[in-house]
This record gives C-alpha cells, structure tokens and sequence, in this order.
C-alpha cells in the first residue's frame, strides 16, 4: 500500500480583520495578547492599522497577518507496536529529515513531538 495515500491535506484560507495586537514603544513588532513581549507598556491597535505602519509579526508569539494561508496535514493514528519502527517525520533545525527511527504510533522521535 502506498503511504502518501493515507495523507490528507487541507488549506484553510484566513482573514483577521478585527484582531487587535499590541505595539511596544520602541518596537517595530506587532505582537498577540499572550506574547511575553507585550508586558504592560504595549499600546493597543487593529491588524490592519500596524500593517499599514509597516511593522511586522513577532517572531515568537507569530500572531496572524492579516491574511493566511495554513496547511493542515493529518495523517491516521495507528496502533503502538504495529511495525518495526519508521524514521521521523521531524525535521532538523538544517532543515533536513530527522535520522531516528521511532516506534511511537505518530512517527515522530522524542525530540519532534508534535505539541499537541
């Protein structure tokens, strides 16, 4: 049986225009309400104000742009103990394929976990 059959992927198309993220003083950063940035001196303006001023998305919160294109991939849960063992499906921070081999019913290794 071919495994890339088993995948499934979908696209979801995304508009925020009535998100609200937070701006720092000095900032050139927009951040989302639950970013570790934000603190209590962040002031307060709509998605669309803080593209129109140029500033760009945190790197660590990553809150929505203002619009999105996100790909979903699921793939069927199997049993644990069903094979030998399949490499990872993780990358590595080189962006290559991970080179350990799991047991684990998700196909990933201890270090790639999804976050679920």
């Amino acid at each position: 049986m071919n495994e890339m059959s088993d995948i499934h992927i979908t696209y979801c198309y995304l508009k925020f225009k009535g998100q609200t993220v937070y701006r720092t003083p000095s900032g050139t950063k927009f951040h989302g309400s639950s970013c570790r940035m934000v603190k209590n001196v962040s002031s307060a303006l709509p998605l669309q104000k803080a593209l129109e001023m140029g500033l760009q998305p945190c790197k660590i919160c990553n809150p929505a742009s203002a619009s999105s294109v996100y790909g979903l991939v699921s793939v069927p849960k199997k049993v644990n103990g069903t094979d030998k063992g399949n490499q990872c499906l993780g990358t590595t921070k080189a962006g290559t394929r991970c080179k350990h081999y799991t047991r684990i019913g998700n196909d990933y290794c201890f270090q790639h976990l999804p976050k679920n």
